[in-house]
Order: C-alpha cells, then sequence, then structure tokens
C-alpha cells in the first residue's frame, strides 16, 4: 500500500459519527491532489489511493469513511471491480463513479454505484453533488 497517501491525522480508529471522511481513487497523481486540495477547501477530510488495491486497504482500515469517489478507468482493478468489492463490504457507502468513458455507463448496472459523474463537469458540480449526500439530515420536525 502506498502509506505516504494516508494523512497521519488519521488514525484506523477514528470513532466519529459525523464523520465527512471521503475516499478519492485515481490512478493519476495530479487529479488526486487536485481533487484532494478542493475537497479539503470545503472542510471535507479525504484519504487517497492509486489504485484499486490500495483503495480496498484504506476501504477496510477506515470504517468512518462517508463517501468514495472511484475513477472508472484504472491499470489492474478497475473501478467496477473496486466498487463491486466495497459494496460487497458495505453496501451502505455511497460510490460516485467518475468517468470520462461513455462505456461506463453502461456497465454501470453492473454494480451498484451511486451515481456516476463525468469527468470535465468541473469542481462546482463534484461538490454540489457531495453536498446533496452528505448534507446533515435535520431530525427536527418544523411545524408551520
Amino acid at each position: 500500500m502506498n502509506s505516504h497517501l494516508i494523512p497521519h491525522e488519521f488514525p484506523p480508529t477514528i470513532s466519529t459519527c459525523l464523520s465527512r471522511l471521503i475516499l478519492s481513487v485515481d490512478d493519476e497523481p495530479n487529479i488526486l491532489c487536485t481533487r484532494q486540495a478542493i475537497l479539503e477547501s470545503e472542510g471535507y477530510e479525504v484519504l487517497s489511493a492509486s489504485d484499486g488495491e490500495d483503495a480496498l486497504e484504506i476501504f477496510d482500515a477506515y470504517p468512518v469513511i462517508q463517501l468514495v469517489l472511484l475513477d472508472f478507468a484504472m491499470p489492474g482493478m478497475d473501478g467496477l471491480a473496486v466498487a463491486w468489492e466495497m459494496k460487497t463490504r458495505r453496501p451502505y457507502i455511497p460510490i460516485f463513479m467518475i468517468s470520462a468513458h461513455e462505456t461506463a455507463l453502461s456497465k454501470l448496472a453492473l454494480v451498484n454505484v451511486d451515481s456516476l459523474i463525468p469527468k470535465g463537469l468541473g469542481p462546482a458540480y463534484l461538490l454540489q453533488k457531495i453536498s446533496q449526500l452528505l448534507r446533515p439530515q435535520s431530525t427536527e420536525r418544523r411545524i408551520a
């Protein structure tokens, strides 16, 4: 595993119910760094993996991960294989597949992926999708 990608301030024993921890997976280091900077500027905590095997290792080590951003096309274990493994282990964790490939759309039916994020739509779109999913849910009822 590329342990240098895991921030030292995240021990595997994190226990918080309000975690904003996101796992970002991409085989392109510049994309990982840019995505991490964007997410951290919005207050999210980010763990990064450069391949599917590292992603699964991190996913297993950090049970408070709230969302996975997963590249579709990676060498070795592709995004579909990684998503299938993750959903087998923790089906309630949302996975956003990020892809520039149109073929990803037809293959998504094979895996329970929560959303497809096309590459190239920019950070605002990605942040909006994440915010919609991770927005704190109010348990208070409003009386009109």
